[in-house]
């Protein structure tokens, strides 16, 4: 019966630890605040990125990003998160 465990246990970290190694740098760089220009005020905002969000867009091929918190928020939580457009669109992909 250990035999199985092993088993299913290596498989599972054959499969985990190149999928987490691939995903670490975009959740690095995702987890730090953005400084950008908010168009609905013009002035700068301080962002943060969900980083969590970024890793598991980025897994399934999707660039997309969530803004975590805001320098203007509660006031203006319900934006259409635009700022994101000034942000580098897919660095990732880039490498690839």
């Amino acid at each position: 019966m250990w035999v199985a465990y092993t088993f299913i246990g290596y498989l599972v970290a054959a499969i985990t630890v190149p999928v987490g190694v691939a995903l670490a740098p975009v959740w690095r760089k995702r987890r730090s605040a953005e400084q950008v220009t908010c168009p609905y005020t013009g002035t700068s905002a301080l962002i943060s990125l969900d980083p969590w969000h970024a890793a598991r867009m980025h897994a399934l091929g999707n660039y997309e990003l969530r803004v975590k918190s805001c320098t203007f928020w509660p006031e203006q939580c319900d934006c259409a998160q635009e700022c994101l457009s000034q942000l580098e669109e897919a660095p990732e992909r880039a490498r690839v």
